[in-house]
């Protein structure tokens, strides 16, 4: 959390929460369902991540919500998705739920220790991603027929999703990755290396091209080791022993000299950065990765992560508000969106069908 003057913010709801209206409803209650129901009318896209059956319980179905606004793009959020197997449906699931059940974290760790939790939460990214990717197909749909969709999202798929061919690996080989630590299971070197001044670089040389310059700046003979470049030679002895002499050689060096005769060759390096080395960083600042915005919970300006991706436009894309605070644009959505009236405004709020900060 971050605290000033009596007023706190979780740092995640600060970053995540910036560029949002809120309003809180009853749903439970006719009048804030009614509420609901007028915006929905308004949306172009509906995205929810309730436990699935949730809207449903409220006489809020997919059905309903077309019926009301025909175009409407409908996104359901979970994390083993509102249909298949009926034994998963409505299960509690976070991030690390997903990666446990999508084989992710399987992956992650090495051979001789416990699965590694993935960390920060980046299976709930994974899904953003999809669940906007989704909405955005789904919006345009509806813009070129006039006719809305729904659209599951599963965690857990969004996570499997980004397996690549291991998936064919598995099937139609019968050969099921298991976690091996920082090392690629393909080629070698895709690994991370201790320097003299005890801090880590990732090295990373795919192709027999990249493989010799390699070679070439370590010193060693091309010829005599490419068939240690992929797998199965990378398994062998002789496939470790070029393995050691890399990590040798990384070791009797700072990562400044790593990097600096590693780029001179042309072999993929670099320094593996903890959060404040990037903030500190050059190429972060030129690209205005780091912003500082006024949040509305705390009533302060503070500074965090910017906005990405970069757009080429006249007008760049930016940080218009903070984070608000839950229900603090209650009265503006009803009055300006939804045409209520200042005194049925105030009802709504003091019947609590409408939750105001």
């Amino acid at each position: 959390f971050i605290e000033h003057e009596g007023r706190k913010v979780n740092t995640w709801w600060a970053q995540e929460r910036r560029n949002m209206l809120s309003i809180v409803l009853n749903l439970k209650s006719e009048r804030g369902k009614e509420v609901f129901l007028k915006l929905l009318r308004q949306a172009d896209i509906w995205m929810e991540s309730s436990m699935p059956g949730t809207y449903e319980k409220l006489g809020i179905t997919d059905e309903v919500a077309h019926k009301i606004n025909p175009e409407l793009t409908i996104v359901h959020v979970s994390g083993f998705g509102h249909w298949g197997d009926e034994k998963y449906l409505g299960l509690p699931a976070y991030d690390a739920i997903a990666a446990a059940f999508s084989g992710w974290m399987s992956l992650n760790g090495f051979p001789e220790t416990p699965p590694y939790k993935p960390f920060p939460y980046t299976g709930d990214y994974l899904t953003a991603l999809h669940a906007l990717s989704a909405a955005l197909a789904g919006y345009i749909h509806a813009k070129r027929t006039g006719k809305g969709v729904s659209i599951d999202v599963a965690q857990f798929e969004a996570i499997a999703n980004t397996f690549g061919g291991l998936w064919i690996q598995t099937i139609e080989l019968g050969d099921t990755p298991t976690r091996r630590g920082n090392k690629d299971i393909y080629f070698q070197p895709y690994d991370i290396f201790k320097t003299s001044n005890g801090e880590y670089v990732f090295i990373g040389a795919l192709g027999y091209d990249v493989f010799k310059r390699l070679c070439n700046a370590l010193g060693v003979n091309f010829d005599e080791w490419k068939d240690v470049h992929y797998a199965p030679g990378m398994h062998t002895e002789k496939g470790k022993a070029f393995d050691s002499i890399l990590r040798e050689w990384v070791s009797r060096k700072t990562s400044d000299e790593v990097i600096e005769i590693l780029k001179r060759h042309n072999v993929p390096c670099f320094k593996v950065y903890t959060l404040k080395d990037a903030l500190n960083d050059p190429h972060y600042n030129s690209r205005k990765d780091f912003i500082e915005w006024s949040d509305e919970s705390l009533k302060k300006s503070i500074s965090g992560w910017g906005v990405i991706p970069k757009f080429k436009m006249e007008e760049e894309p930016r940080v218009w508000r903070g984070s608000p605070r839950l229900g603090q644009d209650a009265r503006l959505i009803l009055s300006r969106l939804l045409d209520y009236t200042a005194d049925e405004v105030e009802e709504l709020i003091k019947s609590n069908d409408v939750c105001c900060e």
